[in-house]
C-alpha cells in the first residue's frame, strides 16, 4: 500500500487491475516449453529461479494478514494521501516520529504458517526467503501545506538476477518469431497447463497475431479479454469490483523514442486488453521504422480515465520520461513524471484545477524506479522507489473522497478473492514450471 503518485489513489488502484493481469497472461505466455529453459544460465539454476520466482510471488498472496499497528495505519494512510496533515501527528499511523518535519512507518512482510504476515514496527530483521519484503512510508512537511511522500519497497526474489529476466523476456519474444499461432497456443496449453487453467477462470488470450516483414522481424499482437462473470461463482466480490471499476476504464500507453520511434503500445477498454510489440531475433526494434537497437532513453506516453460513483475521472497527455537501467549488478527502469497532463475530472470541479494538481510535476516530478539486483550475495532484490509532492487543497479532499470509496469497496472480500486467484495462479506457475525443468 503506498501513496499516490498522480491524482489519487483510487486512480491507482483501478489501473493496478489491468497491471496484475498484464502480468499474469506474461507468465502464461513464457509457459512457451523453449523459454522455461532461459530462466537460468544452466537447468539447475532455472529450475531455482522459477521456484524462487514464483513460489514468493504466491506465497506473497496467500492468505495475507497484518498486525494491528499496520492494519490500523493502513487506512488512515489510504484515506488520507492526498490530505496528509491529517495523519501528520497521528501516532497510530507511524512507527517513528521525529522531533522534526519528518513521519515513517516500516512494515515487513514474510511467509509462515501458511500466511503471509504485513507487521509494521519500529525495525525489522533483513529480508532473506523470497517473497520476504519491507516497505518503508516516508512523510516529510515542506510547508503548512504542502508535504513530500517516499516509499521504498523491497522484495527478495531468490536466486534470480536482473540478466535472467532479460534472457527469459528475450526467449518470450523469441519463441513467437518464426512460428504458427497454432503452434505457440498448443506449446502453452500443453507445457504449462496448471497455469493455463488457472489464469483462463477470469482471462482469455483472445488475439494472437504474428507478422513477419521484409527485415525478418516479427510484429506481434496479444489481445486478452477479462471476463469477470467467469468468477463470480467461486469469487464474486472480485467479480463485482472488476465489474464495477475495470470494465468502465479506457487506457493507452505507448513506449516512444525521441526520434519517434513506437517501441511498445498497450491499450485496454470493455475489459479487453491489447499489447504490441515487435520483435527481432529475441530483441525490441520499432514498430513503424527499420530495426534499430532501443535506446536507453525513452518516454511514456499515457491517457487513462475510469468512474467512480458518478463521476469520470482521469487524465491525457501524460508524458514522462523512461530511463533503461542496465547495469553490471541491476536493472530495471526509472520514470520521472515533470509534465502535467491534461486532467479529466467532474465540471463542478473543473475550475478548482490550479495549483494543487500541478504542483507533483514541477522540481524534481514525480520519481518513480524499479529494478531488480543481486546486492546480497546470491539473493536478488526487487527494489521499488517513489517519491512524490502533494499540495493540498479543496480538489484534494475531493479526490481523497473518491479514493476511500474506491479502497472500501476493494479492502475486505475482494482483496481476499483477488490475493487467492493471485495466489492460485503463481502457484500454478510454480508447479508447472517444476514438472518441466526435470
Amino acid at each position: 500500500m503506498n501513496p499516490p503518485s498522480k491524482s489519487a489513489a483510487a486512480i491507482r488502484r483501478v489501473r493496478s487491475v489491468p497491471a496484475i493481469i498484464a502480468i499474469l497472461i506474461t507468465g502464461q505466455l513464457a509457459a512457451c516449453r523453449d523459454v522455461a529453459p532461459a530462466f537460468g544460465p544452466s537447468m539447475p539454476a532455472a529450475r531455482a529461479n522459477a521456484e524462487g520466482l514464483f513460489g514468493g510471488i504466491a506465497q506473497r498472496f496467500t492468505n495475507v494478514q497484518r498486525n494491528p499497528k499496520f492494519a490500523v495505519a493502513r487506512g488512515k494512510l489510504g484515506k488520507n494521501a492526498l490530505t496528509p496533515s491529517a495523519i501528520f501527528n497521528d501516532t497510530a499511523a507511524w512507527t517513528t516520529i521525529g522531533p522534526d518535519a519528518n513521519r515513517s512507518i516500516l512494515v515487513d512482510g514474510a511467509f509462515a504458517n501458511n500466511r503471509y504476515l504485513f507487521s509494521a514496527r519500529p525495525s525489522a530483521p533483513p529480508i532473506d526467503a523470497p517473497g520476504d519484503s519491507r516497505h518503508l512510508i516516508a512523510l516529510r512537511r515542506i510547508n503548512d501545506n504542502e508535504f513530500e511522500w517516499l516509499t521504498n519497497v523491497d522484495i527478495a526474489m531468490g536466486p534470480i538476477a536482473g540478466d535472467d529476466l532479460a534472457r527469459i523476456i528475450s526467449a518470450l519474444m523469441r519463441s513467437a518469431e518464426g512460428r504458427t499461432v497454432a503452434a505457440i497456443r498448443a506449446d502453452y496449453r500443453a507445457s504449462f497447463r496448471r497455469t493455463t487453467a488457472a489464469l483462463g477462470r477470469l482471462l482469455t488470450l483472445d488475439t494472437l497475431r504474428l507478422v513477419r516483414d521484409a527485415e525478418n522481424a516479427t510484429s506481434i499482437t496479444l489481445g486478452v479479454r477479462i471476463d469477470p462473470a467467469r468468477i463470480k461463482g467461486i469469487m464474486p466480490a472480485f467479480a463485482h469490483y472488476l465489474e464495477k471499476y475495470s470494465t468502465p476504464s479506457r487506457y493507452h500507453t505507448v513506449v516512444t523514442d525521441k526520434r519517434g520511434g513506437r517501441w511498445v503500445e498497450l491499450s485496454g477498454a470493455n475489459n479487453f486488453l491489447t499489447l504490441k510489440l515487435r520483435s527481432l531475433d529475441g530483441r525490441f526494434v520499432p514498430l513503424n521504422s527499420a530495426a534499430r537497437p532501443i535506446p536507453s532513453e525513452l518516454q511514456l506516453n499515457s491517457e487513462f480515465s475510469t468512474r467512480i460513483l458518478l463521476f469520470t475521472v482521469g487524465f491525457r497527455k501524460l508524458v514522462s520520461d523512461l530511463n533503461i537501467i542496465s547495469g553490471d549488478r541491476e536493472r530495471g527502469w526509472a520514470i520521472k513524471f515533470n509534465r502535467e497532463p491534461e486532467w479529466r475530472l467532474p465540471p463542478t470541479v473543473g475550475f478548482l484545477i490550479k495549483t494543487p494538481l500541478r504542483r507533483p510535476f514541477q522540481g524534481q516530478g514525480i520519481l518513480f524506479r524499479v529494478a531488480i539486483g543481486n546486492m546480497q550475495g546470491q539473493r536478488s532484490i526487487l527494489a521499488r522507489r517513489t517519491v512524490a509532492t502533494v499540495q493540498e487543497s479543496a480538489i484534494l479532499r475531493f479526490l481523497n473522497r473518491l479514493t476511500g470509496t474506491a479502497m472500501g469497496d476493494f479492502v475486505g472480500p475482494a482483496e481476499v478473492e483477488e490475493n487467492r486467484f493471485s495466489a492460485e495462479a503463481f502457484n500454478a506457475m510454480r508447479l508447472d514450471a517444476r514438472a518441466l525443468l526435470q
